[in-house]
């Protein structure tokens, strides 16, 4: 078995949504695309700049942010740069780079931590893949913008876990549900783009079903 194939099921194919959206992601998170070949640690600090570049538009960035990357070291099975992306895609690089420790901060990536956040957006998908649309509104802060404010993107992505539990167990409530994938889409532009699309808040269709298969956005 190659390493892909352990961030791929049935349900949930981070490789898929890449070449479903990977155009239309490349294009919004131009930033961090642009650094994918160079140190897991300058594509760390350009995530991070990324989601604050993301974040809503009243949204105040912090005064202090990382303009040094921090260094991060990885098991021996883990790749760097554009290597891991090709392997686990941006949703689970961007969770496994940001979601341990403030990016100013050291880091070191494990297998264990991008199995863990691979399961974790399985789950996410298995609430948000089959959910019918809904017209709700939502409130596009909360505490995963808070988090970010304060220039914790560590404590974002733990309040993002938070809301999704939340969603699981308020079911009924659709705009947790928007606002949980607005907030998700923060951090995870793949997966939330794709469940956004289903919920008809997504204009452009995904390439696998639309008229522009010829346009990939994958990282060379």
């Amino acid at each position: 078995m190659s390493q892909d194939t352990l961030y791929i099921s049935p349900e949930y194919n981070p490789h898929s949504l890449q070449r479903d959206w990977g155009f239309v992601v490349s294009v919004e998170r131009s930033d961090v695309f642009e650094v994918m070949p160079e140190s897991l640690a300058t594509i760390r600090t350009a995530l991070c700049f990324s989601v604050h570049k993301a974040s809503p538009i009243d949204f105040s960035p912090p005064l202090s942010q990382p303009y040094r990357p921090a260094k991060v070291t990885t098991d021996e099975t883990v790749g760097n740069g554009a290597q891991l992306y090709h392997e686990v895609g941006f949703d689970i690089m961007s969770l496994a780079l940001l979601a341990d420790v403030p990016a100013h901060r050291p880091l070191h990536l494990t297998q264990n931590s991008l199995m863990g956040h691979w399961r974790w957006l399985r789950d996410v998908w298995r609430v948000g893949s089959s959910r019918p649309q809904c017209t709700a509104t939502m409130d596009t802060r909360n505490a995963v913008t808070k988090a970010l404010r304060n220039g914790k993107n560590n404590l974002a992505i733990a309040e993002l876990r938070n809301l999704f539990k939340k969603v699981q167990q308020n079911p009924d409530n659709a705009g947790l549900h928007i606002s949980f994938l607005n907030s998700l889409s923060l951090f995870c532009p793949f997966i939330a783009t794709e469940l956004l699309w289903r919920q008809g808040r997504i204009k452009q269709d995904p390439i696998s079903r639309s008229w522009t298969k010829d346009k990939e956005g994958i990282v060379e």
